[in-house]
């Protein structure tokens, strides 16, 4: 009888920690990633450039500031790069490679939507102000330039799926379903273009969560 109550004893603790990890007073620091390839295509004669390929990271603090409500501050950090595959160098100027590096941060709304004690949808609000350094590799004389700078204001709306390892440490998927551009170019005049796209599985993520 006791071993029975014990067992039942170190359950209910065990689905009352499951359960507190989303609840008011709790913090979240989450890390998620993402992988990008994009290939651009000449629409007058169809040919194809060589792709881009990136990555990105995204680094969060939230505070549960009610059950299964959490305000944060998000951070920002990814590099892409383009390589010119005919490159030869035995051609003076000839483009090589360019990359580009990203930094910034944000802030964000974020609400759970449990399913059970280990599976929770959430639908996530935020926002992000980043800047875009380039640089452009060509054989010499040119050598290494900057290339066009620019600073990104985005807004965008998430959907997320959570599953729960342990009662501390969750995995998830998220995807954004809007999502908001507007960009300056901080050379040639200071022009600026804006982007907006909705639909699903754009910018796709996998992350990891850890509840305090």
């Amino acid at each position: 009888m006791k071993r029975i109550t014990l067992v039942i004893l170190v359950l209910s603790l065990w689905s009352m920690e499951t359960n507190a990890q989303m609840q008011k007073g709790f913090w979240m620091l989450e890390g998620s990633a993402g992988l990008e390839r994009s290939r651009m295509t000449n629409l007058a004669d169809d040919e194809k450039f060589d792709p881009t390929t990136g990555y990105s990271f995204h680094p969060k603090v939230g505070y549960f500031v009610a059950n299964n409500y959490a305000l944060g501050v998000s951070g920002l950090f990814g590099n892409s790069w383009f390589r010119n595959k005919d490159y030869d160098q035995n051609l003076p100027n000839e483009f090589k490679k360019s990359n580009e590096f990203t930094y910034g941060g944000g802030l964000f709304l974020r609400k759970y939507m449990p399913i059970n004690e280990d599976l929770s949808f959430f639908a996530e609000a935020g926002s992000e102000i980043f800047w875009v350094k380039p640089r452009v590799v060509y054989n010499e004389p040119t050598g290494v330039e900057s290339g066009l700078s620019r600073r990104t204001l985005s807004a965008q709306a998430v959907l997320g799926l959570q599953y729960l390892i342990s009662p501390k440490l969750g995995v998830h998927m998220q995807t954004n379903l809007i999502h908001y551009e507007k960009t300056k170019f901080l050379q040639e005049g200071n022009s600026s273009q804006s982007e907006f796209k909705a639909g699903f599985m754009i910018q796709p993520r996998f992350g990891i969560t850890l509840f305090l």
